[in-house]
């Protein structure tokens, strides 16, 4: 019998688990994260959901996969923004649910569990080399290359969102100034569109853009343009394949119509396929999963 693999996403508002067979999620369970409690009170959190997942399996998981948000590395996890996992300093996350769940674990970012998920499964799928991107409340992503996912030295390669867009922005998280999720993300519009007098979330500003709005279609406008630089740096040094869109802003087909415009601006040689991601939510855990049976089946 083919046996499938665990997979938990772990994020700073929600975690999901679920039993994943390549492309197909079989069964999922999500919970808000008790981030305020600690990592050891999310680790616990993550195994009870799991094992709620467990208990509905026709066969036992093959190995564990984990999507983590923030910088991850040798099994351990350091939240990027403080905020969004505080204590999250190089926390064992591997180890704490390996012990919990006993069975190979193998951890990674979340973003690259997307882009991976996305190569293997989805709108990347048959590329040697693909860049995912999601805008989203953030903006990450991951970068695959050679068929294979490329995390970096230091376990955060294909963010994109911490690329310089406004070098005399305000200082970020990451500790740069003006990064580019201060300028595209959901987030940067609907602080920006406050700024304006305008309270609205990022589809409410994109709605408003769309109906001709002077300061929606300023906010959108700078927000594609940023990014469609970004993207067109991105090609000048790697040239992927395609360039995989996701996230609740980038999905959405008027934002994506309005960042391909501005990439026809670029040279045809610089200018990169922006295609749509296909796996939604469930990138993530399709990736972890990934990740996790090719590296149990490689030894």
């Amino acid at each position: 019998m083919h046996r499938p693999v665990l997979a938990v996403d772990i994020g700073g508002s929600k975690c999901a688990a679920a039993l994943v067979d390549g492309a197909t999620v079989l069964a999922q369970r999500r919970v808000a994260t008790p981030t305020a409690d600690g990592p050891e009170a999310v680790a616990d959190a993550v195994a009870a959901l799991a094992r709620e997942v467990l208990a509905r399996a026709r066969a036992a998981p093959t190995a564990l996969g984990i999507a983590c948000a923030g910088q991850v590395r040798e099994g351990r996890a350091w939240a990027l923004s403080p905020e969004l996992l505080p204590g999250w300093h190089g926390f064992a996350i591997e180890r704490a649910l390996r012990e919990r769940l006993d069975l190979p674990t193998h951890a990674l970012n979340d973003g690259h569990a997307a882009a991976l998920g996305e190569a293997r499964h989805g709108a990347g799928r048959g590329r040697p080399s693909m860049l995912f991107v999601t805008v989203s409340t953030g903006i990450g992503g991951g970068l695959v290359l050679g068929d294979r996912l490329w995390p970096g030295r230091l376990g955060v390669a294909g963010h994109l969102g911490y690329v310089c867009a406004d070098p005399d922005g305000p200082i970020a998280a990451i500790g740069r100034p003006g990064v580019l999720e201060s300028v595209a993300s959901g987030t940067a519009l609907a602080r920006r569109a406050a700024a304006a007098g305008q309270p609205a979330d990022a589809r409410a500003v994109i709605e408003a853009a769309d109906a001709g709005e002077p300061w929606a279609e300023d906010l959108i406008g700078a927000a594609v343009a940023a990014l469609a630089r970004a993207l067109v740096d991105v090609q000048t040094v790697v040239a992927p394949d395609v360039v995989v869109l996701g996230g609740g802003v980038g999905l959405n087909p008027s934002f994506r119509r309005r960042l391909i415009a501005a990439l026809a601006a670029a040279p045809e040689t610089l200018r990169p396929e922006v295609v749509a991601a296909a796996l939604g939510d469930s990138a993530g855990l399709v990736g972890a999963a990934a990740w996790a049976g090719e590296a149990s089946a490689a030894g």
